[in-house]
């Protein structure tokens, strides 16, 4: 039985020592902390057997058949060494403005935010927004000059709703407003005032158009209390 962990969201994050990890296999990638894009690694516990994808070439032990991006494996390691040096600011002070970031979030009316803090990387908040579909606040927050993501599979073509929403039981009208907020160690404060500002307004104009919030019946409720988190 072997185990193959994607450890892409954990490195750069958290300590991780995969001598104490029991996996076989551990795979990230170097834009999740700040190196190139298009460059990632993977670990293969000794003594484990692999498959390569493709033949031909002996790079990296004969596992890889084409020209190796130097530049790119050189940069990643460099972004390695500035991310584990960063670990401790990550933990201790991107958690602090991630938590402030989302108490203010959590004061705008009839949102959610899934997962406990202590339950989830430092600085990451997937919240919902009643009544906003997903990806028409991504619009507004991109206008403003914000980058975000969905939570749901949005960009598929039946708008199925978020997996991870539905497994841990929000309702339905939940399940597709999920949006995630990223901070890095390069994030600040105005950038989270300035990036508030445009979530408020976003919901305030989003609502006044949603025929799920705005035309609801007085009463109606989902099943989640406002502020449920």
């Amino acid at each position: 039985m072997l185990f193959h962990t994607d450890a892409v969201q954990a490195i750069g994050k958290f300590p991780v020592s995969v001598s104490s990890f029991n996996v076989d296999y551990l795979t990230f990638s170097a834009h999740k902390f700040h190196g190139p894009k298009g460059v990632g690694a993977l670990y293969i516990k000794k003594g484990r057997e692999l498959m390569p994808l493709f033949h031909g070439g002996a790079q990296m032990g004969g596992y890889r058949s084409g020209t190796l991006n130097v530049a790119g494996i050189v940069g990643m390691g460099k972004a390695m060494d500035a991310a584990v040096e960063a670990l401790e600011f990550e933990m201790t002070e991107i958690r602090k403005m991630r938590d402030l970031f989302e108490d203010k979030l959590l004061k705008i009316k009839d949102t959610f935010v899934v997962t406990p803090r202590d339950k989830r990387t430092p600085n990451t908040i997937l919240i919902s927004f009643r009544g906003i579909e997903g990806e028409s606040m991504l619009w507004d927050l991109n206008r403003a000059g914000i980058g975000a993501s969905t939570g749901s599979a949005c960009a598929s073509e039946d708008l199925e709703a978020n997996s991870v929403m539905e497994a841990i039981g929000a309702a339905d009208d939940l399940a597709h407003t999920a949006i995630r907020f990223s901070l890095s160690r390069y994030t600040t404060q105005e950038e989270l005032d300035y990036a508030f500002i445009a979530v408020e307004a976003a919901v305030l104009r989003l609502r006044t158009i949603s025929s799920s919030y705005a035309y609801a019946p007085k009463g109606h409720d989902s099943g989640l209390d406002s502020h449920h988190h």
